[in-house]
């Protein structure tokens, strides 16, 4: 299965949330490309453990996807794709011009963590009190019992306009408060990557759960 060539489907769900960049529901997907993920793709990556998927809550229990480490290899190797058999003339380019990018890339030695951004669309300004309230607010909204446990990487999909640096420092301050408690997820067996990337740093272990008491 890992060697099997990828289907245009396949490779067309691997650049969406290239271009994309972050985690990416199939709405947001067809929105901006016209086409979503559909369940034998989406299946046939986790299998090859290129991408992470699983229904979301904040997204009314619609499927969001991320790109695992694998899953960035092979869409870093997938510009130097040939165009398969039978690819319609109009994609011809396409694939030529992400062979062009390919040997840009060999010839300056580049990867796709040195020149990749994050399209965002421009932040309104926000005070260290706003982003803390708005942690402690998403939290509310996705638990049904007053304490439970809430991973991070869950926490961080449900605002994804705020960048990891200020979401960490807001973590960090509220990690203060007396009701506020945090915990690694003590099976790591059961840690995606997106788990692993969402932690936060916290009396030198890292966190992945979060847990708000209220009186």
């Amino acid at each position: 299965m890992a060697n099997t060539p990828l289907s245009i489907p396949e490779k067309s769900a691997l650049l969406a949330l290239l271009m994309i960049g972050r985690t990416a529901s199939n709405t947001e997907i067809r929105d901006l490309y016209g086409f979503t993920i559909e369940k034998a793709v989406r299946e046939s990556l986790i299998d090859r453990k290129l991408i992470e998927a699983q229904q979301s809550k904040v997204h009314k229990n619609a499927w969001v996807h991320d790109l695992t480490e694998p899953g960035w290899k092979r869409c870093r190797e997938q510009f130097a794709d040939a165009p398969p058999p039978g690819v319609q003339r109009k994609d011809r380019l396409l694939y030529g011009l992400a062979q062009w990018v390919d040997i840009v890339f060999v010839k300056t030695g580049w990867e796709l963590a040195d020149v990749y951004a994050e399209p965002e669309p421009e932040p309104e300004p926000k005070t260290e009190s706003t982003v803390d309230e708005r942690i402690i607010t998403a939290y509310h909204e996705l638990v049904t019992d007053s304490g439970a446990w809430v991973g991070l990487a869950e926490l961080r999909r449900a605002l994804p306009d705020v960048g990891v640096p200020e979401f960490d420092a807001a973590l960090h301050r509220i990690a203060e408060m007396p009701s506020v408690f945090f915990t690694p997820e003590m099976n790591q067996k059961l840690l995606t990557e997106a788990d692993r990337r969402a932690a936060v740093r916290l009396g030198g272990e890292e966190k992945h759960l979060l847990s708000i008491k209220t009186s």
